[in-house]
């Protein structure tokens, strides 16, 4: 495969193609590094749709450079030979997420932290007005720092546009309902679901409605999108709470998803509070106000040193003239050369006057009487510590025990088990019904709570009548005194 001439930089090899370019790795001459050039295929006819989309991509990722876990554009621009458009991004190295987790799907605390920082991004690109549209595991790169880079913004579009779009560019396995029936071109709502989607992907390895060894044709992924109940990941080590947050994510209707990629982050920060996991900060701008600059140290304020600069500087230098503390300005050294035979030390500035050969002579004689003081004090500590060292008592603080000690056994969790919950729509309305992982004993009781009214309740039966014709999801628990079952979810569309 050819990859074009680029002045500035150097063809390495061939990493891959998409849907209508190619990507290669190239290495920059300067400065020197290894970039990945995007490059629409010779094949693809550069329609005004081409070239916009494009357009469109490079802007979207020019605008969200800085965010630590989007793929950065360093340039863009057009081959000499052909006019084919290219991108320069920063080098990621293969494989990415989707290829990582095929064969060894991720731990459910990576994949939590790997999810709120998407959501970042994501949430990052909706305040600028961008949405994605194209969330999958394949698009989520892997930098050297093995931090997730989401990339592939080439069918994103804007939020006051996308509804005006003629055609769409569609990965169906992680595609909401909405995009595949038509009901709409791409929303916030469309982004999270996604995002939730290749979550799911990432704990188990394939996308939530593809049947491993099973029909999954695009029409067939298309019926179970669109009609099958969302599914539980069915990992014992994925908390209940991440499956009934992914499923909430997968709700056939938008309304019934995480309102924003941000509320998806916090509601993933708490599963990580629960389970006792490291906190993943969410990295959106503005989101959480840095309490180490002052106002009046802010660049363009009133009080700011960096006021003075024109205005059409940034904001992120100081203007040439601007004064800043005496202890930040950056001073000017001499060097001094000392031989390498002797220690190295720095030459004092102004050295102290020669002593006369008398005042050299009286000057040695303390230093001698004293050294031997030293020599007989250190003779005399030594000699005690051999003499009588070995008739000391044992200190009475300290208590050397005769025999080991065995604590006293930990009472043993009863309830370590879920109940086992299903559901079933009836003409009455939605009918949940659990087996206890238990015998009952007198004053058990099981808690339940609706996910879609936010209502809990209590029952000491085992089964519960929901009348809705809307979609609802219940998770119940077994409660005896003080221990409590953990929770099991199930979700009835």
């Amino acid at each position: 495969m050819s990859a074009p001439a680029i002045p500035g930089f150097a063809f390495v090899e061939h990493l891959g193609s998409g849907g209508f370019a190619d990507v290669f790795l190239y290495e920059q001459q300067w400065p020197r590094q290894r970039v990945a050039v995007k490059v629409v295929r010779p094949d693809v006819p550069l329609t005004d749709r081409e070239k916009y989309l494009f357009t469109a991509e490079a802007n979207a990722m020019a605008r969200l450079a800085d965010h630590p876990y989007i793929v950065s554009v360093i340039t863009a621009g057009v081959t000499a030979e052909g006019g084919r458009p290219f991108l320069v991004m920063r080098y990621c190295p293969p494989p990415d997420l989707g290829v990582r987790v095929r064969a060894n799907p991720m731990a459910p605390v990576d994949a939590v932290s790997t999810g709120i920082k998407l959501a970042s991004a994501i949430e990052t690109a909706h305040r600028s007005g961008i949405l994605h549209r194209d969330i999958k595991p394949s698009n989520v790169l892997v930098t050297t720092y093995h931090e997730p880079a989401l990339t592939d913004f080439g069918i994103a579009g804007h939020m006051a546009d996308v509804e005006g779009d003629n055609d769409v560019r569609i990965s169906y396995p992680w595609s909401p309902p909405e995009l595949l029936d038509g009901r709409s071109n791409g929303s916030v709502a469309s982004d999270v679901y996604s995002l939730g989607a290749t979550i799911w992907h990432l704990l188990v390895g394939r996308s939530p409605f593809s049947i491993p060894s099973g029909d999954n044709s695009t029409r067939a992924l298309s019926a179970r999108i669109l009609h099958a109940t969302p599914p539980a990941t069915q990992r014992p080590d994925v908390p209940p709470s991440l499956d009934r947050l992914l499923q909430q994510c997968l709700a056939k209707r938008p309304e019934h998803r995480p309102a924003s990629a941000l509320e998806l982050a916090r509601a993933l920060q708490r599963i990580e509070s629960a389970a006792g996991w490291a906190r993943t900060s969410v990295a959106v701008e503005g989101d959480r106000p840095d309490a180490s600059v002052s106002p009046s140290d802010a660049p363009g304020s009133s009080g700011s040193s960096g006021s003075s600069g024109t205005s059409g500087s940034s904001g992120s230098f100081a203007s040439p003239g601007a004064a800043g503390p005496a202890e930040d300005a950056t001073a000017m050294k001499p060097v001094t050369v000392i031989s390498a035979s002797g220690p190295r030390r720095i030459a004092a500035q102004d050295p102290a006057p020669a002593l006369q050969d008398g005042e050299e002579e009286r000057a040695g004689v303390p230093g001698l009487v004293w050294a031997g003081i030293g020599v007989a004090v250190l003779a005399l500590l030594i000699g005690f510590l051999v003499l009588g060292g070995n008739d000391r008592e044992e200190d009475p603080g300290v208590v050397v025990p005769t025999e080991s000690q065995t604590p006293a056994d930990v009472i043993p969790d009863v309830l370590v088990e879920a109940v086992t919950l299903t559901g079933s729509r009836t003409p009455r309305g939605v009918l949940f019904e659990w087996r206890p992982p238990v015998s009952v004993e007198a004053g058990d009781s099981f808690s339940w709570h609706r996910d879609d009214t936010d209502e809990y309740g209590s029952t000491s039966r085992r089964r519960l009548l929901v009348r809705t014709d809307e979609p609802v999801c219940l998770d119940v628990r077994m409660t005896r005194g003080s221990d409590n079952s953990p929770s099991a979810s199930q979700c009835v569309s």
